[in-house]
């Protein structure tokens, strides 16, 4: 399909198109998809809001009750206790005027006086004829009781209540201090009762007499007044539909209903069609003093409801043992996300629609841009196609002359190598053939043993020129056969072509080879090593004549893969060219003739002919107790 620009071009104007299609179909599934969850959110979110706001408005309703009903049993407090006080001031008020009467006169007598109060006191009733007054001297005789006359006469200073007080003594020292104070005790309600009832009373100081007067009246009577009233209260709250609230007790005693019939009814054990009763209720309340509940009600507040599924708010009044609740029904939220949901879907709807229609406009757009981008890559093509090709000559033309720049700056080191090579034979012919012409001139000049040692030197040396030549010419030899060699074999080729100019910059090399073999091109890991070692040999010949320069070749097999080490002492590549060596043309010896081909040519011999790995880095280390630091080339091949 991409063979050529044309396939290319039907490829964008086509397969564009396909691809924007298909991609537009996908964003309007994924934005309809994205509508259908945010209808499903909204619904949740709607049944989620619901329930909080109504579980918050039945808590703040059953809440204000409760605080009601503590406010109502305050003021009622405030009444009974007024109340008492009232009776005990108008109660002492006769007492002082009976006094101050009688002690202007002349024949005033404190007996006489006290039986005059007395008589005076001991009538009066309040609070429904259960209120009474009662007279005590300090001392703790009694002398007035209206509630209980067998009292009177009789001395209750070591008298105690059911809860341990001695309630004279406890009376006379509070009074001793001030004139009049509230005071709880415990006290029968009647002659035949055998429990005390906790009782709430006033007393007040009678000074003239050391005594003093008192009232009081039992907290069960006041509890008992109070609910009632505030039970009438409650009931009688006029409250907006839907809200509503009950009262029960313990017992299960209905107690405040919005359905009026049913109060001062007991419906512990009513059961509803499915089963509960109001027990479950009375438990959870027990147990948890206040919450949450779900559960489906015993009574029908509306009765067009269907369910009676609700969730009610309670809480316990633990003083009278009374569960306060207020609740909603479920129903009325199924109603609300039938309502919400018509709306949302129609919404829904027309979303999806707009969505489509806005995908075909994007469609045809789409399709319309893409011929014309088509048309215009098309021309663009035809134009860049032909400076391509332009370009392309031209970095051919380049490339074939830096390769033959780099060949020829081969073969010249070679060359060079060839002819240090040849120095030491030549001179050897050269010395042998002067010793037999000066034979031939001077006859018995040298022994026949000397002359067959220089014509054995002539031919030894010989051989050395032509064996030097083989090797040079069998390393330009442009055959890349593979065949099995051994790798100490390939460095004693490569350390012969280049042995002189280690020799000459005084180059020691460090050899620890395995004896491995290897099959491949053999002349193409001669390059490559020779590559290698020639840079090696450049950065070293940097350093002082008067410092150590070492070549370390370790060579070594692990896992069935070859593994070539050659590192160096000349203190390691710059950091910021490390990565840039194995780029074609990259070189950093444009004034001695570099051209950056050696390195790069290494990478693809070793990566792409013999699927290997090179990579390079600097490394530390340690030489016969020495620190050095170098460029460490290593090499990686898989063994077949």
């Amino acid at each position: 399909m991409f063979k050529d620009e044309k396939g290319l071009l039907n490829f964008i104007k086509y397969g564009a198109i396909s691809s924007l299609i298909i991609f537009t179909m996908i964003i309007i599934q994924i934005l309809i998809y994205q509508k259908d969850k945010e209808l499903n959110y909204e619904i949740k979110k709607l049944e989620e809001n619901y329930i909080s706001h109504n579980k918050v408005m039945v808590q703040n309703l059953v809440t204000k009750i409760y605080k009601l009903i503590d406010l109502e049993r305050e003021f009622e407090k405030k009444d009974f206790d007024n109340l008492i006080k009232e009776e005990v001031y108008q109660a002492y008020g006769i007492a002082k005027i009976i006094y101050n009467k009688n002690i202007k006169k002349a024949n005033y007598s404190k007996e006489k006086t006290l039986d005059e109060i007395i008589a005076a006191l001991r009538g009066i009733r309040f609070n429904n004829d259960k209120g009474y007054l009662f007279i005590y001297e300090m001392s703790g005789k009694n002398i007035l009781n209206a509630g209980f006359p067998n009292m009177e006469g009789k001395n209750l200073w070591n008298f105690r209540d059911s809860k341990g007080t001695l309630i004279l003594q406890d009376m006379n020292k509070i009074l001793s201090s001030k004139d009049e104070t509230f005071y709880n005790w415990y006290w029968k309600k009647s002659a035949d009762d055998e429990k005390e009832q906790k009782k709430i009373g006033f007393f007040k100081k009678f000074e003239p007499y050391n005594l003093f007067i008192g009232s009081g009246y039992y907290e069960k009577d006041f509890n008992n007044q109070t609910k009632k009233r505030i039970l009438k209260k409650l009931n009688s709250l006029d409250l907006k539909d839907p809200e509503h609230f009950f009262i029960n007790d313990l017992d299960g005693l209905c107690l405040v209903n919005p359905k009026k019939e049913l109060i001062d009814k007991n419906r512990i054990d009513v059961k509803n069609s499915y089963g509960y009763t109001l027990k479950e209720v009375i438990k959870f309340t027990k147990e948890n003093k206040e919450g949450f509940i779900k559960y489906n009600g015993m009574v029908k507040i509306n009765d067009s409801l269907k369910s009676n599924e609700k969730i009610s708010f309670v809480k316990l009044y633990e003083d009278w043992n009374w569960i306060i609740g207020s609740g909603f029904y479920l129903e009325n939220l199924t109603y609300e996300i039938k309502e919400r949901k018509s709306t949302l879907l129609m919404s829904n709807k027309k979303s999806v629609e707009d969505i489509i229609i806005i995908g075909l406009i994007i469609i045809v757009i789409i399709i319309f841009l893409s011929f014309y981008v088509s048309r215009t890559i098309d021309n663009i093509f035809n134009t860049y196609k032909l400076k391509i090709k332009d370009e392309m000559n031209n970095v051919i033309e380049k490339e074939k002359l830096l390769i033959q720049q780099s060949k020829m700056a081969t073969m010249g080191e070679m060359i060079g190598s060839i002819a240090h090579q040849w120095k030491q034979p030549l001179s050897v012919i050269s010395m042998a053939s002067a010793l037999l012409r000066i034979n031939r001139e001077m006859k018995d000049f040298s022994s026949e043993k000397e002359l067959d040692e220089a014509i054995d030197d002539i031919d030894e040396s010989v051989h050395n020129l032509t064996q030097t030549i083989d090797d040079f010419r069998n390393f330009f030899n442009p055959n890349k056969q593979k065949c099995l060699f051994k790798i100490s074999e390939a460095f004693e080729d490569t350390l012969k072509l280049i042995n002189s100019q280690l020799k000459n910059n005084n180059i020691e090399i460090i050899k620890e080879i395995e004896d491995i073999e290897f099959f491949g091109s053999k002349n193409e890991l001669l390059q490559t090593l020779i590559n290698i070692l020639k840079n090696a040999k450049e950065e070293l010949v940097k350093k002082a004549s008067s410092e150590k320069r070492y070549i370390f070749i370790n060579v070594y097999k692990k896992d069935n893969t070859l593994f070539i080490k050659i590192k160096d002492n000349a203190n390691g590549i710059p950091f910021e060219i490390i990565d840039n060596i194995f780029d074609a043309y990259y070189t950093t010896k444009e004034e001695v003739g570099g051209t950056g081909i050696g390195l790069y040519m290494s990478k693809r011999i070793i990566e792409e002919s013999m699927n290997g790995k090179i990579e390079v880095s600097n490394v530390e280390y340690e030489y016969e107790k020495k620190a050095y630091k170098g460029a460490e080339f290593i090499i990686k091949i898989a063994l077949k």
